[in-house]
Order: C-alpha cells, then sequence, then structure tokens
C-alpha cells in the first residue's frame, strides 16, 4: 500500500515551511520496507557482509595486493543496490575489529595489520566517490548542493594540510588524522545519496539489526572476558594494534587486556583509586575499543527511540553505565534533554536558546572543573586553544594529537614543567582542540560541514488545523540534536568525530535531509539504484 496517496499539492499546503519544486517524474517518493521485511533484508545483509569482511581480511592477511578485491565488490554493490551496500558497510564498521582479532595470529603489523585497520574507512571514502557522482546530477544539486558544496571544500581544505602534516610529521600519522576528520564529510554524502532513495526508518532498522550481534557480544565480553578475549584471539590483535609503541605493548594474557581496560568509573582524571573506589571494566565490544563501542551503543539507543523502539534506550543504557564512557553517556543525556524541551515547547528558538544555555553550562562546568583537577582532556583541549593562537595558520594534520609521532615519543604528565603545571605543548584528547591546532583558522571549514547539515535538517513539520499551522515534532529530530551534541563532545573526546559517532550520526542525518518533507512510497523489495 502505498504512503504517496495525498495529492503532492495538499502536500504543499500543509507545510509552508517545504522549499521543493513542484512534483516531478525525476523526483519520485522515497521507498520505505515494511518492518519485518526490513529486518528480513538486514539479516540477509548481515550475512552477506560478514562473509565479504572475513573473505577480505583471510585475502589481505595473505597480500596485501588483494586489499581492493573486498572493497571493489562493495563498490559493485553501493552503485547497483545503495540499501545493500550500505547495510554491509555497517558490518565492516561493526564487525571489522572482530574479525581481524580472529585472524590475527600470524599477521604482520606492516602492511596487512595497519591496512586492515582502515578497511571501514575506505569503504566509507569509495561509496562517497560513488555517492558524490549521483548528487552531483542537476536534480540533486539544486535540493543539496549547498550542503555537498561544503563538504567538497573541507575535503580539499584538510587534503592540503594532510600534505603539509605528512611533510613535517610523516605519513603515517598524517593519514590517522585525515580519516578522523574526514569521516563525518564522507558520511555526509553516502547519506545524502541513500536518502534519494530510501526512508530513514528502513536505514534504522538495517542498522537496529545489524548491532543486536554487537550488543550480545558486549554482554558477553562484560560477564566472561577471559574466554571471549581468548576465543578472538584478543591478545594477539592487541599486540598487534600496539606493536609501534613499545613501552604499552604489555598484553600477554587475556588479564592483561582486563587489567588494561579497568580503571576509575567514567575515567575521572584525578578521581580517587584506591580502596573502595568506584572503577569499571570498559569492555569494546567486537570494535575492540571502548570509546567508540559506547558511541554505537549511544547512537543504537537514540535511532531506536526515534523509530518508536525505546526498547534499545531500556537495553543500551545500563551497558553505558557499566562502560563509563562520560561522552557517550553525556550524548544521550543531553540528547533526550533537548528533545523533551522541544516536545514540550515545539518552538524553535526554545530549542535553540536551550541548547546554548546547555551546551555554554556544560562546556564551563567541565573546563573549570578539569583545571582544578588536571583533567587532560580538558588540558589538551587548551594546547590546542594555545596553539592556534600562537600559529592560527595551523601546523598541519597529523602534527599533534593523542595518535601523532608527538604523542608516541612521550611527554611528562606531572611535576615541575609538565603537562598538567604548564599545559600541553600540542592537543591530545579532545578532537576541537587537535583540529584547531592541525588545521587553525582553516578547520572552520570543517566545522561548517555540521553547521551545513545541521542548517538544512527538517525539523518538525507543519500540520494545519482548522486553518491553524502548528509546529509537531518528528522523532528523528533528535538525531540532529545528537549531531549538535557530539559536535560539542569533540571539545573533551578525540574520538567525538570519528566514524563510530560523529560519522554515524551524520550518515543518519544526510539521510533525513534528502528524506524531506517528500511522501513515502512502501515496497515489497529493494529496487535497484
Amino acid at each position: 500500500m502505498s504512503r504517496a496517496a495525498v495529492p503532492y499539492a495538499e502536500l504543499r499546503a500543509a507545510l509552508p515551511g517545504f522549499r521543493g519544486p513542484a512534483r516531478s517524474p525525476s523526483i519520485p517518493p522515497y521507498s520505505e520496507l515494511p518492518p519485518r521485511a526490513a529486518t528480513r533484508y538486514a539479516l540477509a545483509s548481515q550475512a552477506l557482509g560478514l562473509l565479504l569482511l572475513a573473505c577480505h581480511v583471510l585475502l589481505v592477511k595473505e597480500s596485501i595486493w588483494l586489499f581492493p578485491v573486498a572493497i571493489v565488490a562493495l563498490a559493485w554493490l553501493y552503485a547497483n543496490a545503495p540499501l545493500v551496500g550500505l547495510a554491509v558497510y555497517f558490518q565492516i564498521l561493526l564487525y571489522q575489529n572482530l574479525l581481524i582479532s580472529i585472524f590475527s595470529p600470524g599477521m604482520s603489523y606492516m602492511p596487512n595489520f595497519a591496512a586492515l585497520q582502515g578497511t571501514n574507512f575506505i569503504a566509507l571514502a569509495v561509496m562517497a566517490a560513488i555517492a558524490l557522482n549521483r548528487l552531483l546530477t542537476p536534480t540533486w544539486r539544486a535540493r543539496v548542493g549547498g550542503v555537498v558544496l561544503t563538504v567538497l571544500v573541507a575535503l580539499a581544505a584538510t587534503a592540503f594540510y594532510t600534505l603539509i602534516g605528512a611533510a613535517k610529521e610523516g605519513l603515517t600519522s598524517a593519514m590517522v588524522y585525515f580519516r578522523e576528520f574526514t569521516s563525518p564529510a564522507f558520511a555526509v554524502l553516502v547519506g545524502l545519496d541513500v536518502g534519494r532513495r530510501w526512508g530513514y526508518r528502513t536505514v534504522g532498522v538495517c542498522l537496529l539489526t545489524g548491532a543486536v550481534l554487537a550488543v550480545v557480544l558486549g554482554v558477553v565480553e562484560y560477564w566472561v572476558p577471559i574466554e571471549y578475549y581468548s576465543l578472538t584471539n584478543a591478545v594477539s590483535f592487541m599486540r598487534l594494534k600496539w606493536f609501534a609503541q613499545p613501552e604499552g605493548n604489555t598484553f600477554y594474557v587475556p588479564q592483561d587486556i582486563v587489567r588494561h581496560y579497568t580503571g576509575v568509573l567514567f575515567n575521572i582524571t584525578g578521581g580517587y583509586t584506591g580502596y573502595g573506589s568506584l572503577t569499571s571494566f570498559r569492555f569494546g565490544g567486537p570494535i575492540e575499543n571502548p570509546i567508540s563501542y559506547a558511541y554505537v551503543l549511544a547512537v543504537a539507543g537514540l535511532v531506536g527511540m526515534s523509530l518508536r523502539r525505546s526498547g534499545w534506550l531500556v537495553a543500551v543504557l545500563p551497558l553505558l553505565v557499566l562502560i563509563g564512557v562520560k561522552g557517550a553517556g553525556l550524548l544521550v543525556a543531553f540528547s533526550l534533554v533537548l528533545w523533551v524541551v522541544w516536545q514540550a515547547s515545539r518552538s524553535k528558538p526554545v530549542l535553540l536558546a536551550s541548547g546554548v544555555a546547555l551546551t555554554v553550562a556544560y562546556i564551563g562546568y567541565a573546563i573549570v572543573n578539569g583545571l582544578s583537577n588536571n583533567d587532560f582532556h580538558v588540558i589538551g583541549f587548551l594546547g590546542g586553544v594555545h596553539g592556534l593562537l600562537a600559529n592560527p595558520i595551523g601546523h598541519g594534520i597529523g602534527v599533534g594529537g593523542n595518535l601523532s609521532a608527538n604523542a608516541n615519543a612521550g611527554f611528562r604528565w606531572t611535576g615541575e614543567g609538565g603537562f598538567t603545571s604548564t599545559g600541553a605543548d600540542f592537543a591530545v584528547e579532545s578532537a576541537v582542540g587537535v583540529l584547531i591546532y592541525q588545521m587553525g583558522l582553516a578547520s572552520i571549514a570543517v566545522f561548517a560541514v555540521f553547521v551545513a547539515l545541521l542548517r538544512a535538517a527538517p525539523i518538525g513539520r507543519a500540520v494545519t488545523r482548522n486553518g491553524v499551522a502548528r509546529m509537531t515534532p518528528r522523532r528523528q529530530d533528535v538525531l540532529f540534536l545528537a549531531m549538535a551534541m557530539v559536535v560539542v563532545n569533540g571539545i573533551f573526546q578525540e574520538e567525538a568525530y570519528a566514524p563510530y559517532a560523529a560519522g554515524l550520526l551524520a550518515l543518519l542525518c544526510g539521510i533525513v535531509v534528502t528524506n524531506g518533507a517528500r511522501p513515502s512510497l512502501l515496497v515489497r523489495q529493494p529496487p535497484v539504484a
């Protein structure tokens, strides 16, 4: 049954804010699958994605020259059936490290392991290139050309500063941060493209269905970590992951991983760590990184809430408390607070004022409290501010940051002349701090991508009743609230702009943007591109 039965002229009259052109055959309604069909489709895509990923890991383990095989297969899928390609990409994003870990014994660090770690980014970049080709057609350029142009400017700026950083610190350090700062931009392009043909609800069901296994694996890891790490060859994976930092490569048995990921609850710097202190075991699920995994849980909870599957939110909240990652927990909390304000007020000015007030209070409290406790997230952000003021042009992508050659060389955290008494020589532990340190004023181009996406957001919908137009919130509006909050979170967390956080949200928001106010069409089986 089609939900596109409402005449287009009546739809435009009911939505005064709708800026779309008159309906034409070139802009059909977007498609939605029934929930059960979407779930079955997602499960089939998950099986295909995991099989493709396993083959990819085994091939690259044997020879780096076989790396393009799976990427070409994914590109073909995405070019011909975007929903299939995107569903497969979700599996790569969620389970890449798990499959690498399982097959890690006997694997070489360079170039095999290092290349495999970049699989999800290469996949995203290739999909974005295909998406860009479709978005530059006249029809879609007229609708989303402003957002696309902003993305292209940001990509050009980051590429230029990556060349500068590579010349100073080497290609490896530069590429690590190029990947982080461009992932949201690439994700926007993919989201805008998929939203041309597919509705947010269907994509959301695909994401949640694929994430069920990730949640189950996280629970298993929490309850039986030693057995889980033994079965997944996690020790071998961690030794490869820390190969370039021998001083921290102390993983010999599964218990070493448990000790590594056990610390003060919510990782509060300066917190009491003695007898009776609150600690948490920061399990990483299939991503094998607690912070990235926590962000995936947070996004899954918000997506579930937006699809009226609030059981997801109920399920992930205890896991977020157990894992103890501040950024992900605050992302959910602040997004829900702003959603309640939006639902109660139904006023965009009130929502904006509340968001600004919450942001100012959060940043102010975090900085004041962080300085009093020598919180290296705060001090690392201020290191970025100092670097920007000292050199507004920027130092180059890859110069400074947790994963840079500077950080790997080591520095003193405490004591006279140390990090916490004099401030950072370069930005660390802060995506915003690292970005402004590395790109200087040119970092505005990267932040502009988030601004453009939020400006294009179809927040709410105007409904006319008895001749009176009234703004009605939509559940997917929470995605844009979360997008805004994860940008703010980047001040105090370097991973906030990674593919698992800002990248995933940017992709979903992009889908909602191109869905816009267009009618949807319920279909029984997926059409191709």
